[in-house]
């Protein structure tokens, strides 16, 4: 792997900027950097993922690194800020934040955090693994729930995008003017044609009438939600205890969504690649949708829908406005395989017919 700077590098700057005394006062002793345990995890162009390891007078310590190279907009921007300003709010769910560094004349910003173990590589993830997920989901959910954000909007005013923003809503009617552009194009290909002929009609006409399909999801309320919740992106440091510590990790997506979209990207997202587990998920839905509402509610918020309507209406609506168009123009233009579009075409007709999913 191509480092993202050198060891040599990552040393002087931490030597220039006084890590260790900025952490001193964390660890509660004095800090050494151990230079010869530097790892590069992870390099894009838009930022850099290091391991580390201090020497404290009692133990080593694993830390994280992530460099913010410049331009810092857009994700890196959320992300960033959910780290600087969010963290008073959610430090128990997200990791530690030890310090964060403007890097002069580079425009990058070096951000020091607690080590925190992927559940991806700890476990072998099964559906029962969503049972210990969603009590940390709910708290994270019901902290930032509705008014309760907006108590505490001077630590998200600057930075934090909100769904029913007029740009958002924008970017969704843009998006959806493209799936029917892609559907079209899709029909031109023999392979695709003959997949979404049966209900092409259809389609046309209930994209046509969004973006948005279910009112009833900003009903039930919008919080804070993490928007990509797959198990690289969650950690935790006791798994072999029966009542997990989790941390999300990686918070670029972060939004003021409906809570409910969460549900979709944890378990969803899940059963849409894992073929071998999907004569479970009814079963699971059934189950885990009831459970995130009694978490919720031991937070003091309740809904009033049925959980599981809720948590189908979730998946169909994040469906309709982004993942169907991400598989169509993979189909047409073959970036990717587009191997989920016959689950979400399937999902589509089966929970619309149930929701009453109808063509305004």
């Amino acid at each position: 792997m191509r480092n993202a700077a050198p060891v040599s590098l990552i040393s002087e700057k931490w030597r220039d900027y006084r890590f260790s005394e900025k952490l001193a006062g964390h660890f509660g002793s004095s800090v050494a950097l151990v230079e010869e345990n530097q790892e590069c995890l992870k390099e894009t162009d838009k930022s850099a993922i290091w391991k580390l390891e201090i020497r404290t007078v009692t133990q080593s310590v694993p830390l994280i690194l992530k460099i913010f190279k410049a331009p810092i907009e857009g994700p890196k921007w959320i992300e960033l800020n959910t780290y600087r300003k969010a963290s008073v709010l959610l430090s128990d769910l997200m990791p530690a934040v030890y310090w964060t560094e403007d890097v002069p004349n580079t425009n990058e910003v070096w951000a020091i955090l607690e080590y925190v173990p992927q559940l991806k590589g700890q476990i072998i993830f099964t559906p029962d693994s969503f049972d210990k997920i969603i009590p940390s989901l709910a708290k994270l959910h019901a902290r930032t729930h509705n008014d309760r954000l907006f108590e505490r909007w001077d630590l998200f005013s600057e930075w934090l995008p909100l769904y029913h923003s007029d740009t958002a809503i924008a970017e969704r009617v843009q998006t959806r003017d493209r799936t029917l552009e892609y559907l079209d194009k899709a029909m031109e290909h023999p392979e695709w044609r003959q997949k979404l002929k049966p209900q092409y009609d259809r389609l046309q006409r209930l994209l046509s009438s969004g973006p948005e399909y279910f009112p009833e999801l900003a009903q039930a309320g919008k919080s804070v939600i993490h928007n990509d919740l797959q198990t690289p992106n969650i950690g935790c440091g006791n798994v072999q205890e029966e009542s997990w510590n989790l941390k999300f990790l990686d918070w670029e997506g972060a939004r003021f969504a409906p809570c409910w979209f969460d549900m979709f990207n944890l378990i969803g997202i899940f059963f849409a690649y894992r073929k071998d587990w999907r004569s479970a998920e009814e079963e699971v839905v059934a189950r885990c949708a009831p459970l995130y509402a009694l978490e919720m509610s031991k937070h003091g918020v309740r809904f009033e829908g049925d959980p599981v309507r809720l948590y189908k209406m979730a998946y169909l609506q994040k469906v309709l406005e982004k993942s169907l168009f991400l598989q169509l123009q993979w189909a047409v233009e073959g970036q990717k395989p587009a191997f989920l579009l016959d689950g979400y075409l399937d999902k589509i007709k089966g929970w619309g017919k149930e929701l009453g999913l109808h063509v305004k």
